[in-house]
This record gives C-alpha cells, sequence and structure tokens, in this order.
C-alpha cells in the first residue's frame, strides 16, 4: 500500500486536532477589559475614600490590588493618546486636545499614523478587539476613528455629550443616527452596548479586549431624579468639612496617610461658610454665574455623585456577566480615570435645575476641591490634584491570593504602562516595534514581585509640566516657578 494514501483520510482529523489545540491555547490567554471613567477625582470611590457609594468598584478593590499612586495626563486627549499608545501624548500626537496646534506631530490632534495602539497589538495576538464609549483621539473628519485603529468593534458618541439626548453615535465605521435601544440614559446604554459587544466577542473562539471608555462622571450634570434624590442633603456639611471627612477616610484605608498639609484649603476655593451668592472667582475656573446658596451647591454635588453610582452600577453588571460566562475568573479589569476633579466653571444662565435633559452644568471649582483630595489643583494642572487617579487591577486566577486585597504603596505607574502589562498578560511584547514605548510592564509590581520606586515620568500639558523622579518631584502651573516637592509633601506638590 502506498503510504501516501494511509495520510489522505489523517489529514482533516490532524487539521481539527491543530484547530482544537490553537482554541486551547487562545482560550488559557485572560480577557482584558480597561475602563476608563472621566472627570473623577482621587477620591471620588468608596474604596478611595468616597462617601458615594460605589459597591462594584469596592468589591472589585476587596479582592484584587489598588495602587495608591497611579497617574494619568490631567486632561482627556492627552490621557486617552498615552494609554491607547504606552507613550506620552505629544509622541502619539496628541500633545493637547483634537485641535491642530503649529505644524508639529506633536499637536496635529490625532493619532500618528505610526505609532500602533494597544489594539492593534493585541490582534497580532488573537485577541478579538473592542472599543465602547468615548474616543476622543480623532474625529470622524479626519478618519481616526477606532475601527481604522486595530478595533474589529466600536461604538461611540459623536458630537456635544447630553446624558438624556445623545444626537448621533459612530459604530464600526460609520457615524449614524440612534437605534431605540440608545435612546435612554447614556450610562447605561453604554453599559449595555458593552455588554452586547462581550457577547458577541465570547461567541468567537479567541480571548476579547474591552477598552470601555465611559463619559461619566464628565459635566454636564445629567442623573436619573431617584438617583440624585438618595444623596441629596449628603453634602450640607460643605466641602471643607468633607474634605477632612476623607482624608481620615483614606487614612484609615490605608491609602495616604493623614496629613495637614491635605486640609490647605487651594487658593482659588471659598470656605463653605462663605459660600459665594455671585461669581467672585474670574478666570479659567470661575464657578457658575448667577446666586447660589448651599442647597444649590448640595443639589450638584447630589447628581454627580448619582452620576458616579450610574457608572458604577454598569460595571457591576459587566462583572455580574463575565461570572455568568464562567469567564470573570480569566478576565483582567483595570479600572482609571482619565484627569483629576474638573473645576471648570459651566453652566447655563437661565432658570433650569440642574440633572434633566434642558439643563447643562457642572458641578464646579468646589466640589472638585473635594473630588481631588486629599491632593491640590485640578484637571489640566500637574499638581497630584490633576494627575492622580486610582488603579484597581483585578485577575482572579492572575493575582497571588496573598496580594488580593493589597494595596500598592511602594511602586508607582502611569498611564503609559497600561499598553506593555497588557501586551505582557496576552503572552506579546513590543519588541518589534521601530520605536520604544515609554511605559513598564506593571504585572509583576502587581504581583508584589518587583517594585519601580526609583523609575523617572514627565508630563506637560498647556505650558504645566512636571517630572517626578522616586520621591522626588518638580512642578510649576503656568507661568509660574517650578517648586520642588519631597514625597510626604505631595498633597501640596
Amino acid at each position: 500500500m502506498n503510504p501516501k494514501t494511509l495520510l489522505i483520510p489523517l489529514l482533516p482529523c490532524s487539521l481539527a486536532a491543530a484547530s482544537c489545540q490553537h482554541n486551547h491555547r487562545e482560550a488559557q490567554k485572560p480577557n482584558i477589559i480597561v475602563i476608563l471613567s472621566d472627570d473623577m477625582g482621587f477620591s471620588d470611590l468608596s474604596c478611595y475614600g468616597s462617601e458615594i457609594s460605589t459597591p462594584n468598584l469596592d468589591a472589585l478593590a476587596e479582592q484584587c490590588v489598588r495602587f495608591n499612586q497611579f497617574y494619568n495626563c490631567a486632561r482627556s486627549c492627552p490621557t486617552r493618546a498615552s494609554l491607547l499608545t504606552g507613550l506620552y501624548p505629544h509622541q502619539a500626537g496628541v500633545g493637547y486636545m483634537t485641535e491642530k496646534l503649529g505644524n508639529t506631530s506633536a499637536y496635529q490632534g490625532f493619532l500618528r499614523d505610526d505609532r500602533k495602539t494597544i489594539a492593534e497589538m493585541l490582534q497580532t495576538q488573537g485577541y478579538t478587539t473592542l472599543h465602547v464609549g468615548k474616543w476622543h483621539v480623532g474625529t470622524p473628519a479626519n478618519g481616526v476613528m477606532p475601527c481604522s485603529r486595530g478595533f474589529e468593534r466600536g461604538w461611540s458618541p459623536v458630537g456635544r455629550v447630553n446624558y438624556w439626548n445623545t444626537d448621533r453615535v459612530y459604530e464600526d465605521g460609520e457615524v449614524r443616527g440612534l437605534n431605540e435601544n440608545e435612546k435612554g440614559y447614556l450610562t447605561d446604554v453604554t453599559g449595555d452596548k458593552a455588554i452586547e459587544y462581550i457577547e458577541y466577542a465570547t461567541g468567537k473562539d479567541n480571548p476579547f479586549f474591552l477598552y470601555l471608555a465611559l463619559n461619566a462622571a464628565h459635566w454636564p450634570l445629567h442623573a436619573k431624579p431617584e438617583d440624585i434624590e438618595k444623596y441629596r442633603g449628603k453634602f450640607m456639611k460643605g466641602w471643607d468639612r468633607l474634605r477632612e471627612e476623607r482624608i481620615h477616610r483614606i487614612d484609615s484605608i490605608g491609602l495616604v496617610p493623614a496629613m495637614e498639609a491635605g486640609l490647605i484649603r487651594d487658593k482659588e476655593v471659598p470656605a463653605w461658610t462663605d459660600y459665594p451668592e455671585a461669581d467672585t472667582y474670574a478666570g479659567y475656573h470661575s464657578m457658575i454665574s448667577g446666586k447660589h446658596d448651599q442647597d444649590d451647591w448640595d443639589l450638584k454635588m447630589s447628581i454627580y455623585a448619582a452620576q458616579v453610582e450610574s457608572m458604577d452600577k454598569q460595571i457591576g453588571r459587566i462583572v455580574e456577566t463575565l461570572k455568568k460566562k464562567g469567564i470573570f475568573e480569566n478576565t483582567i479589569i483595570l479600572y482609571m480615570q482619565d484627569n483629576g476633579g474638573c473645576a471648570e466653571g459651566i453652566g447655563k444662565e437661565e432658570e433650569v435645575a440642574p440633572g434633566g435633559a434642558d439643563s447643562y452644568n457642572a458641578y464646579s471649582l468646589p466640589w472638585a476641591y473635594l473630588s481631588n483630595t486629599p491632593f491640590r489643583n485640578f484637571k489640566h494642572f500637574l499638581h497630584e490634584g490633576g494627575i492622580s487617579t486610582p488603579l484597581i487591577a483585578s485577575w482572579p486566577k492572575g493575582i497571588p491570593d496573598e496580594r488580593k486585597g493589597a494595596i500598592e504603596k511602594e511602586s508607582f505607574g502611569h498611564i503609559v504602562d497600561i499598553l506593555p502589562t497588557c501586551l505582557a498578560a496576552a503572552g506579546g511584547n513590543t519588541e518589534n516595534l521601530s520605536y520604544a514605548v515609554e511605559g513598564e510592564n506593571l504585572l509583576e509590581v502587581i504581583n508584589g514581585k518587583e517594585e519601580n520606586s526609583d523609575r523617572t515620568i514627565y508630563w506637560e500639558h498647556e505650558g504645566n509640566r512636571a517630572v517626578r523622579k522616586g520621591e522626588w518631584k518638580l512642578v510649576s502651573r503656568y507661568p509660574d516657578d517650578i517648586l520642588f516637592f519631597e514625597k510626604w509633601e505631595f498633597p501640596r506638590a
């Protein structure tokens, strides 16, 4: 008998076996979900000291690793560019926002073509890549949208955000009007879409990567009436008293020691007992014009708290979906924020109560001061209040039991670390790139096997500058002089 004739019927079986082995290998790689929330401060989660209820993120934090020193790039577009590329924002083409400044690629206002994204790299590792939520590193006009930068599927609101009346969305390469099931409260719809995409991905044999970029809790202050009512009156203590309470909770949790420096009010912030009846704080961080009393301020913060809690509920729904599918244990979830609390004074002049679709307000400077407890300054700026974010790192199967519930206090990380960390977890690396990424793989830090307490990281945004080297930091709020701080002075750094 010709030996070759024996091979012919065996060939399909061999190919099938090889395919099964391939699928098994891919299944062993973790699913990865990166969650980025918007315009929230370091202490706005209850597991980071807040009075706002965030039980789902708290539950993750109790079983994973929290960082007390993790950094973003102080503003939306730069942070997103760094997360997606592992580079500082200027290197990725987004040194400012999506507007072009000058004729340099550092400020072109969208991701550079010659810089790979995390999605493009994970695709080479066999991942289904998904994006849901805010994009903000390109526009439909310039064609730099999720599905042109490595995401197999992508969904994102387009235009000015209104949580109650989203106008258009981008999905899978095209801009369109809303479907009926997309006409609800934006945070809920975003959660629905994330679950829909997880359902899509788990119908395939390979692992998935989901980048979930929530609009919450960015202004405008829009929330459901029943969620707002839950918090009414809880902020009548005022920002000074509540900041002091947060400092003590942060200390008792073990995140940051309580220090008198954390109680020093930012110079722009009025005392609660001297609450302004008119706009007397002019400039970029001016508070909303018009008459206000303490009940008005309580209402604003109640809406903001409702936005945060609504975001947490959607994260809980996603976690429950993973558990029902039996994939939670081998799914990495990384939660962080794009910048510190936002002191921008946004508000309509009309007598329209905030919260509903016809309103357009922000919670304004004094409450941003509370959000950024125990740190100084706000979104845009490179003092700790502008750049400090929680990092909650969950991977039940991949994190040793002795590290579950741990707070990482020695090492510090930056948003540029997300790409190399996720790529390493997927079994890849950045060695074949024509350039060096700035981020570091944090897996061994998360697992307690390494520390990186002497690293150097850099920032620049709108002329504000900072460098951190180990326990030392240089920082300047443009056009002020450069200030020098040692680690335990960081509430003022």
